[in-house]
């Protein structure tokens, strides 16, 4: 009978630690859970600003440089796990025209292209990125504004 009594006593022991033990796991979920909300948004204010910055960039000077586009890009790379498609697509698209923007203000700046229709095709594809990046320092806001508290 002693026997019996001590393997009762010992099941609801072990099943009270059981239930303790699953408790503080659930309740380190839940923690660990709003700590990586808090880091994943963290982050996603990191990109908008690198976003943000290298437009603003373009705005004050009219032209980028090669480091600040490879900083850019370095800083944005995981805007695919951070953002929807539409919003890594958009950043994709900043950085591929700065590069052209670069690559062709490059070009007008050396003295191996002479006046001509050349020259004129470039001018036009280097406006052309400048006018588009340009405009979206005004809508950067809107494109990201699916995202709350990243203004």
């Amino acid at each position: 009978m002693n026997t019996l009594l001590f393997l009762n006593i010992l099941q609801t022991i072990l099943l009270l630690a059981i239930a303790a033990g699953t408790a503080i796991l659930v309740y380190r979920a839940r923690v660990g859970d709003r700590g990586t909300r808090r880091s994943l948004h963290a982050r996603r204010r990191e990109v908008f600003g690198d976003v943000v910055r290298i437009l603003n960039r373009l705005g004050k000077t009219g032209e980028l440089r090669k480091e600040e586009l490879l900083d850019f890009r370095s800083r944005t790379q995981d805007a695919a796990l951070l953002f929807d498609e539409e919003i890594a697509a958009y950043i994709d698209e900043i950085y591929a025209r700065g590069v052209k923007l670069m690559s062709t203000g490059e070009a007008m700046k050396g003295t191996a292209l002479p006046i001509g229709e050349e020259r004129d095709a470039i001018t036009v594809e280097n406006a052309r990125h400048t006018i588009w990046l340009a405009d979206q320092i005004a809508m950067v806001g809107k494109k990201f504004e699916r995202y709350p508290g990243l203004k």
